[in-house]
């Protein structure tokens, strides 16, 4: 299954309200909170805060209003990562001196204008996600995954101040439906053609790699009792070995072939 022939997910109706949680977090916090380290290597809460308005603005000026002078200029894979990461450093460090209230206020301000414009945004246009395609991917995918960049980010404040409650599980069936593309994208198993690896997310639903020919497997959702290998994902698992974050080993579960099985496991549903 292709990308543009699989069903659509809209995110755009849960945009408001994931920000307004957003919101209302950095509206409780301590002093003291907004400087406690996540899981983003030398980030802040309020660090992490500010990337995220930077997210947005990013949105509105590039795809909005059509300015490229944010664009990164980049003649390889590995220099796109070195040039994305300076920039959101440089964000940041301009950013700290930004007071709480006021960061608050304009992610406030931010959120609504992205989700008016994503919600404006012709269902006919074309998007791009290095992660999953070196080709143009529906627009409705590359919103899906701004969604998951915020989700994820969200949940790395709460982890950090240790108010995670329900909110990551709240969205996790639609940011897992999002994350499972970059599988056949990046997913080089050597193997003979026809030779299937079936994936359980969990609440993101089962879905089978199919090689097609050496080297190149196609998606499709649900499961085949035949498949040469299996990984079974927790849910906190799962979109954790997506993004690079820490994991326990005892929530994932492997069948079959383990040659199959372990390059799964150096999947990135991120910029790496």
């Amino acid at each position: 299954m292709d990308l543009f022939d699989a069903p659509p997910i809209d995110v755009v109706p849960m945009m408001p309200g994931e920000r307004l949680e957003l919101v209302e977090l950095l509206g409780s916090l301590e002093p003291a909170q907004w400087t406690q380290p996540t899981a983003a290597p030398g980030w802040t809460v309020k660090d992490i805060a500010l990337h995220l308005l930077d997210d947005d603005l990013g949105v509105l000026a590039r795809n909005r209003d059509g300015d490229t002078g944010g664009f990164i200029d980049a003649d390889t894979h590995e220099d796109l990562v070195e040039g994305l990461a300076a920039k959101n450093q440089r964000w940041i460090d301009g950013g700290r001196s930004l007071s709480p209230r006021v960061l608050i206020d304009l992610l406030g301000w931010s959120g609504e204008q992205v989700a008016q414009y994503f919600a404006s945004v012709p269902a006919t246009e074309h998007g791009h996600v290095s992660w999953v395609s070196d080709q143009p991917v529906p627009v409705w995918f590359d919103i899906a995954r701004e969604f998951t960049e915020r989700w994820v980010h969200q949940v790395q404040i709460r982890e950090a101040i240790d108010r995670v409650e329900r909110y990551a599980t709240k969205h996790l069936p639609v940011v897992l439906r999002t994350f499972v593309w970059a599988f056949p994208n990046q997913y080089h198993a050597d193997a003979e053609p026809g030779t299937t690896v079936r994936l359980d997310l969990d609440s993101g639903g089962v879905w089978t790699l199919t090689c097609e020919r050496v080297h190149m497997w196609s998606l499709s959702e649900g499961g085949t009792a035949s498949a040469e290998a299996a990984v079974r994902f927790t849910d906190n698992c799962g979109w954790r070995v997506l993004t690079g974050a820490h994991y326990s080993p005892n929530e994932l579960t492997f069948e079959g072939s383990v040659d199959l099985c372990e390059p799964l496991l150096a999947i990135r549903a991120i910029i790496v």
